[in-house]
């Protein structure tokens, strides 16, 4: 579903990053994260036994043994999203070659209120829950579990894709070396709708991007997904690439 900046998600987006998009999307998940979630149920189930053994003096040892993997993954988690908290900017220069100050222009566009966000639904949430997609007025930015983050004008391709049950976009630009797998996480029957609204957003700010899998390129019919080293080759040759009819 298309939405704008008033949605709550966006919201709540913002607050996470502190004002930073960019931000918020690289650190609002990762390992580090899991380690804690699970180091807190963890925590839930020993330490009442724990503090009850203390307590009781009794068997003190074992229970100081109970309590310790928890501990353990949880003194790791916070350690491991520190590490991601503090390199976030040094992660996006490094995916995307981009600069230090082209990565704040981004940020930039994606405060402006006339960004527009693709919202669904992850598996078997009742509600939208999800920002898949934020486009502004030069950039896409893919909320992924790798964030993908390109220049509308770099954009040569993009088309649905079912090889597998959680990835449902290939998109082909001139910063990549071959068609890439761009995450959209959702219900498996929304998957192309989502995709089809992405990619009509991104024709609406850039005619030139091809939508679907077949392209055609001097009589030859070519698979985005399959081929897109090849095409990539043909596009920076010059060589006329179109969609097929």
């Amino acid at each position: 579903m298309i939405a704008s900046t008033e949605h709550k998600l966006y919201q709540k987006q913002k607050k996470v990053g502190k004002g930073s998009i960019l931000k918020s999307i690289r650190i609002d998940k990762g390992g580090g994260k899991g380690l804690i979630a699970g180091a807190i149920v963890l925590l839930i189930f020993t330490l009442p036994i724990t503090i009850l053994g203390i307590i009781a003096d009794a068997t003190a040892i074992f229970s100081y043994i109970l309590s310790a993997p928890g501990i353990l993954l949880l003194v790791l988690g916070i350690t491991l999203k520190r590490k991601r908290d503090s390199s976030w900017m040094s992660y996006y220069q490094e995916t995307t070659g981009f600069s230090e100050g082209e990565l704040q222009q981004i940020d930039r566009e994606l405060a402006d209120p006339n960004v527009t966000l693709v919202v669904c639904k992850t598996p078997n949430a009742a509600i939208d829950n999800y920002i898949a997609c934020f486009l502004t007025q030069h950039y896409m930015v893919m909320n992924g579990i790798d964030p993908y983050v390109r220049r509308l004008e770099d954009i040569i391709a993009v088309a649905f894709s079912d090889s597998t049950d959680f990835w449902s976009m290939k998109c082909l630009t001139t910063q990549d070396k071959e068609a890439m797998t761009v995450g959209l996480v959702t219900d498996t029957d929304k998957k192309a709708a989502l995709c089809t609204e992405i990619m009509l957003e991104l024709r609406s700010r850039n005619s030139k991007i091809l939508c679907g899998q077949e392209i055609v390129c001097d009589g030859r019919n070519y698979i985005l997904e399959r081929d897109g080293a090849e095409l990539l080759r043909l596009y920076k040759e010059g060589r006329p690439l179109e969609p097929a009819k």
